[in-house]
């Protein structure tokens, strides 16, 4: 972008005239989102503009000032300096790559749609990325207030609650192996029936982590992206033995499910790294812990040896 174009500040504002415009309209399915989108995108120029003009920074701030009155203006309050420097610091605080020149970067992909403004503006204060991510997927899941979520945030809850995650993972010299992949020796374990569905995904990991062998935790709700539609994956596992990606949803087994799942199977195929040759398979787990096994459209089904290390049922 060059700074030095005495068009280039009339070309600045109307583009984030229509990022405003485009978000306040009544299309958007998200609305408050669309704002969200917005706002990290006049952070993402204000950045630019600060990086381009580090040799006239004088500049820079000048045509910072003259965006933020222009867009005051024309939309109102919101849009002064002090929340110019909050939407630098949303982009900071979640800066996505693959941005090019003036495209949008798809932040649906990337970011919960279920959260607001007011829900970033207080992400934005955690620096533990770890922390952040596990309050966005609490806030989005459970639907909490910007209120309810502050008060999570200031009694620490993620220190309390979120690293009990990392004690699903047994003591390795209480682990004792047994015939079928089983291990034997494990700490009780939450039920994968009933219960909300954060519990029941809690209980999933605990269970394949701790009674069955070659299960390594990959991570959960990624993105995968199916004929246009997004879709997150609810946990995601490396099989050391079978040398796959291993996905979970909880869901029936009726064909339709069924289908959709392999769809995602494929398009997660197209994004694994080309060193993992092997394609994924899903595990389908239905309200009474019943585990149905789902390959890619590439695959009829899996060996019975590869079939033997998959467990049929997550019931206690």
């Amino acid at each position: 972008m060059n700074t030095e174009s005495p068009t280039e500040p009339l070309e600045l504002y109307r583009y984030l005239r229509t990022l405003v415009e485009a978000a306040q309209s009544d299309s958007d399915p998200t609305p408050k989102f669309a704002l969200v989108e917005a706002y990290w995108h006049i952070g993402r120029i204000v950045v630019e503009i600060e990086q381009q003009g580090q040799h006239r920074a004088d500049y820079g701030i000048h045509l910072i000032e003259a965006l933020s009155d222009q867009l005051s203006q024309a939309f109102g309050k919101g849009y002064g300096m002090s929340n110019m420097w909050r939407f630098k610091q949303f982009f900071l605080a979640f800066p996505i790559l693959a941005t090019n020149g003036r495209e949008f970067t798809n932040l649906r992909q990337h970011l919960r749609t279920e959260l607001t403004w007011s829900h970033y503006r207080v992400l934005m204060s955690l620096e533990n990325i770890q922390e952040r991510d596990f309050y966005i997927n609490q806030a989005a899941d459970e639907r909490w207030t910007v209120r309810f979520m502050q008060r999570m945030v200031r009694s620490r809850y993620y220190y309390h609650v979120g690293l009990e995650d990392n004690e699903l993972i047994p003591d390795r010299a209480n682990r004792r192996e047994a015939p079928n992949g089983l291990v034997t020796g494990s700490s009780p374990t939450p039920s994968v029936v009933g219960g909300t569905k954060r519990s029941r995904l809690a209980a999933v990991k605990k269970i394949l982590l701790e009674r069955y062998v070659g299960f390594a935790f990959v991570g959960q709700r990624q993105y995968v992206s199916v004929r246009g539609k997004d879709f997150w994956v609810e946990l995601v596992f490396f099989h050391i033995i079978l040398g796959r990606f291993v996905l979970v949803q909880l869901s029936g087994h009726n064909p339709a499910a069924l289908a959709e799942f392999r769809l995602i199977l494929d398009s997660y195929a197209q994004k694994q790294p080309p060193t993992i040759p092997t394609l994924p398979v899903g595990l389908l787990v239905d309200e009474a812990a019943r585990v149905k096994y789902v390959t890619t459209s590439g695959e009829i089904r899996l060996s019975s040896d590869e079939e033997a290390v998959l467990p049929l049922s997550l019931s206690n």
